[in-house]
């Protein structure tokens, strides 16, 4: 299956014109990781001067971690290996650096999209951007509400969202 193919089974691009999603196919590749056997692979870093990426997990269990030993805690997810799956929305959209790095200890297949090109194609296509901001903002509220389910009941929620 090409990508624009792939692009368009995602959550994030569902519905969009064929024609489109050849066009973001061009700034978009493809990516496979396959870690040996009972190893971890680094496939995206949070020093990352590349980007800022998205990225759409189409198969596989990548795990984000991030310690934070200052304030005595350790968040650890799994990310859902959902077509729909969005990593990198947070740093694409304030234009920063990853917040943690993304590991696989088995296969993993994802999509890299250009963040830089993505945005500029957005700004010519505003009805696509509208869909877009949309599933967007889905995504963030998604993963606010699975932090706060996590940390609601323990004295950990304070530090992780003190502002």
């Amino acid at each position: 299956m090409d990508l624009s193919g792939l692009l368009a089974r995602t959550k994030l691009f569902e519905g969009v014109d064929d024609a489109l999603l050849r066009e973001i196919a061009g700034f978009t590749e493809r990516a496979i990781f396959e870690p040996k056997f009972g190893e971890d692979t680094l496939i995206i870093t949070e020093d990352d001067v590349s980007g800022p990426d998205l990225y759409l997990i189409l198969s596989g269990e990548p795990t984000l971690n991030k310690e934070l030993n200052f304030k005595g805690i350790a968040l650890y997810k799994k990310i859902n290996s959902l077509e729909e799956e969005v990593y990198g929305e947070i740093a694409w959209l304030l234009k920063q650096k990853h917040l943690s790095d993304i590991h696989a200890n088995s296969r993993v297949v994802l999509l890299r999209i250009d963040g830089r090109r993505l945005e500029a194609f957005l700004e010519t296509h505003a009805q696509l951007a509208a869909v877009f901001w949309k599933r967007i903002a889905e995504t963030v509220a998604r993963r606010l509400t699975w932090t706060f389910m996590k940390y609601r009941s323990t004295t950990q929620w304070d530090h992780v969202f003190k502002f």
